[in-house]
């Protein structure tokens, strides 16, 4: 009977040694980075090429600081890589574009059957896309998303936060 404990001790430390190592192989996996970045603010102007991203909050780890460098709009249309205040970067893939109302947008004006208006409307866009590569924390594979609104002379500014996880 001492000879069967001592052995089915030995035989459970091995096993329980590969369940540990399984769970903990899993667990190494699920451990990546799980930060999120929400930027309330989006300045910039058709006429420059740039746009910057403030008024952002970091959240689980994330470390981007309180906004962005300039970045390209033509970087934006193709995706690529942001550069925060922190120093760190983030890659952003080519965004999915959705023209949206535009009825929050800044210079919207409401046109009626009794005072129709013909004049230029801001317009605005849903984008949304994938983090492919980061040094600031945030998840990766990760998702990003946002709405712009663009006013007739080119300005662009947030109508919905951009929100990184």
């Amino acid at each position: 009977m001492r000879r069967m404990l001592l052995l089915t001790a030995a035989l459970a430390i091995p096993v329980s040694m590969t369940f540990v190592a399984l769970d903990g192989g899993q667990a190494l996996a699920k451990a990546g980075p799980k930060g999120k970045v929400t930027c309330t603010n989006v300045n910039g102007s058709l006429g420059s090429g740039t746009v910057t991203l403030s008024g952002c909050s970091d959240l689980k780890g994330a470390n981007t600081g309180p906004g962005s460098h300039p970045i390209s709009i033509a970087v934006l249309e193709a995706g690529g890589t942001i550069t925060w205040d922190s120093g760190t970067t983030s890659t952003f893939s080519k965004p999915a574009l959705v023209s949206t109302k535009a009825k929050k947008c800044p210079g919207y004006v409401k046109s009626t059957k009794k005072n129709p208006y013909n004049g230029d409307e801001p317009s605005a866009e849903k984008f949304s896309g994938t983090v492919t590569s980061d040094t600031s924390g945030l998840k990766v594979p990760g998702k990003y998303k946002g709405e712009v609104c663009i006013s007739p002379s080119g300005n662009i500014t947030a109508l919905k936060p951009l929100k990184a996880s």
